[in-house]
Order: structure tokens, then C-alpha cells, then sequence
């Protein structure tokens, strides 16, 4: 049934979890390339653990995902570690470490796609005390500046072969041909597809958009330019301007705030949108990542919906959440996030030494299919 990696790997990871809790290190990195059995692995190594195994994701795009290969009761690492408290006075929510979270008296975490947990969430993870598995991806994109807590570590143990059934799979063919360095063909591979964006009509692209669960991209200008015509398409348009953010827009957090439970990377919807004065909207948003979640009211700058948020001085900005349209994001704001059905438009050449990372990314973005526009 293994490899013999995969049973050189099992053995490694046994040993750590055999080993005295003084003496073992609380985190175990378990490295992987798509299509080496990092989840596989994990879900076995689960059986043998003593106590309860929990699993959890950045987003609940992942946590989803992990569900769907059985690893029963996945979550966001959010809503495993944090609960909301209301303010008696002001009725406003805000989110504290939870200290009766099931990772108190677990046996073992798992958490998979680390790369977008940040210092101050793993630190979080950490001061349970419960021993934490790490799946990761170095094939990846280097994780954005203050991310990547568990990823930018040494590997205890890397998985580099991928085993014959996985590689039948298309997505994980397609990741590793661009990963071994070969440009992707045009054509189809199985559910997926590579298509030229002069081969397609205006109308063909428009159901492809409709149909896809996220669309993905490489530069900020083309994200913008995307965000426009894609809720023009949806009907998205209100207020003033065609860029003002309205009821049933999805949302893109841009930074981390604890207290209000906002996780940079982290999907929205707006559940209620008004222009406040002074270039603001006041937003209520509802997490599509944790459901569960209580919605959370927001101020953010009209910039960040316009598209010209570079030109905020950094002062003005801190006032305020940052948030911005997310039918469309780019492949780093995409990493430890999953979707079933994904439309990349490949811009990785702008990337030049990391190219082929930000393809692989964007292609194992997707869970089940991924047309890539070229």
C-alpha cells in the first residue's frame, strides 16, 4: 500500500508521536509535493493516536476540502481556537482565545495548507500545548511578509514521490508538468483545461466565469479589471459609481484583526452596504469561510474599492479594515484556500524566477477542475 517513502515517513512521524512531551518538539513539519499522500499519511497516523485528532485549514474552502477526503469535523483554525464576545454596552463583537477549545485536551492537530497561518495565529496554535502536524507545499509560492510561520521551516520529512494514482489525477498532472518544468499544453486533461484567450468568444468566457467557484489571477491591475466585469456580469453595480461595493458582494480580507476575528486572505459577503461621508463604506460582512461566525461591521476607505488604495498614506489606512471586491483575487491571496472549480488566468511569467511556482499554486488551487487561460 506505501511507498517506500511513505513508510519511512510514517515511521518518522510514529516515532515523534511515541516520544515524551518534554523531550519531542510540539510541531512536526510533514512536507509535501501534490499527489504525494500527504493527507493520506495523515489521516492514517490519525488512527493510532491516543485521544482525539482534530483537523483544521486557514479558509473553510480548505477545511472543506480536507472533510471531503475524510477527515471527519475539519474546521477553520478561527473557529477551533477563538469565541466571539459581545460587549453588554455596545452590542459589538470581538474574539478572544478560547481556553475550553476541543485543541485543549486533543491528542494531536493536524492542520493542512499552513501557508497563509501568520506568526500571531500559530503562536495561538501553539500555547495549547497539543502536539500539531503540519502539512505543507514547498513547491509553492513563497507565503507574502508576515505569513508562512510553519512553512518557512525546515521539513522533517519531505515527500517528493508521486504515487501512481494521484498522478492519474489531472489536476496533479498538470502540477507536475509544470513543476518538472515543461509548459502545459493546450488542450484538455480530463474535467480540465488549458484554453488561449484568443480561442474563446466573449460569451463562451462569460459562462466559463459564471460556472468557475473562484477566479484567479497574477497582478493586482488585472484583479481589478476582473473584479469590474465579473459583477457587471452578476449585476453587481450600485450606488454612484459602478465600483461601489453593494448588498451580496464578495469580499476579500486584506489584513489580520483579531479582535474583530478578521484573518487577512480570509472571503466575505456583504450583507449591507452604505456610503458613510468622508470617502468610507460602513459594510456589514458575513464569513463564507466560517459560517458559524456572527457578521462583523466594517469601515473601509473607498480607495480599496476603486482600486487605488497605494496611493492611502499608511497612516490613514490603519484607521480602518481593508477589504476589497474577492470574485476576483490573485494566486498569492489564494494560497491555504481550495475551491472546487477554479478559472486561472496565468500571468506567471510576470513572476520570472517564481513562474513556475505561481502556476503550480494556481493550478492546485483547484479540488476537482481548473481551466487555465493562457
Amino acid at each position: 500500500m506505501w511507498s517506500s517513502q511513505q513508510e519511512s515517513a510514517i515511521k518518522e512521524v510514529k516515532s515523534w508521536l511515541n516520544a515524551p512531551r518534554k523531550t519531542a518538539p510540539q510541531v512536526f513539519r510533514l512536507f509535501g509535493y501534490a499527489g504525494t499522500g500527504k493527507t493520506t499519511l495523515a489521516r492514517h497516523l490519525a488512527d493510532e493516536v491516543k485521544g482525539s485528532v482534530l483537523y483544521a485549514c486557514f479558509t473553510g474552502k480548505a477545511a472543506l476540502v480536507l472533510q471531503k477526503k475524510g477527515c471527519e469535523g475539519a474546521s477553520t483554525i478561527h473557529s477551533l481556537i477563538y469565541k466571539s464576545v459581545e460587549d453588554p454596552a455596545t452590542g459589538d463583537f470581538s474574539f478572544i482565545l478560547n481556553g475550553d477549545s476541543p485543541l485543549s485536551h486533543a491528542g494531536l492537530l493536524i492542520v493542512d495548507e499552513v501557508s497563509m497561518v501568520g506568526e500571531d495565529l500559530a503562536r495561538d496554535l501553539l500555547s495549547f500545548g497539543t502536539r500539531i502536524l503540519v502539512l505543507g507545499d514547498p513547491a509553492q509560492l513563497p507565503p507574502v511578509k508576515g505569513e508562512g510561520y510553519f512553512i518557512n521551516g525546515d521539513p522533517d520529512v519531505m515527500l517528493t514521490d508521486v504515487h501512481r494514482q494521484a498522478a492519474d489525477n489531472p489536476i496533479i498532472r498538470m502540477s507536475m508538468e509544470v513543476r518538472e518544468g515543461r509548459q502545459l499544453q493546450i488542450g484538455t486533461y480530463g474535467d480540465s483545461r488549458v484554453i488561449r484567450r484568443g480561442d474563446i468568444t466573449k460569451d463562451a468566457m462569460r459562462d466559463i466565469v459564471l460556472a468557475s467557484d473562484q477566479l484567479l489571477c497574477g497582478m493586482n491591475k488585472t484583479r481589478n479589471a476582473f473584479n469590474g466585469r465579473v459583477r457587471a456580469i452578476k449585476g453587481m453595480t450600485g450606488g454612484s459609481k459602478p465600483w461601489h461595493p453593494v448588498v451580496g458582494d464578495r469580499l476579500i480580507c486584506l489584513r489580520n484583526n483579531r479582535e474583530k476575528g478578521l484573518l487577512n486572505g480570509s472571503m466575505w459577503e456583504a450583507t449591507r452596504a452604505e456610503y458613510a461621508g468622508e470617502n468610507l463604506f460602513m459594510l456589514r460582512a458575513a464569513s463564507l469561510d466560517s459560517p458559524e461566525k456572527s457578521p462583523v461591521d466594517i469601515m473601509v476607505r473607498k480607495e480599496f474599492f476603486s482600486g487605488t488604495e497605494n496611493l492611502l498614506d499608511w497612516k490613514d489606512r490603519r484607521k480602518f479594515d481593508e477589504f476589497t471586491f474577492g470574485e476576483a483575487i490573485t494566486v498569492h491571496k489564494s494560497q491555504g484556500s481550495q475551491w472546487d472549480n477554479v478559472l486561472l488566468f496565468d500571468e506567471s511569467r510576470v513572476f520570472r524566477e517564481n513562474a513556475a511556482k505561481h502556476l503550480y499554486t494556481g493550478i492546485t488551487r483547484a479540488a476537482e477542475r481548473v481551466t487555465v487561460v493562457v
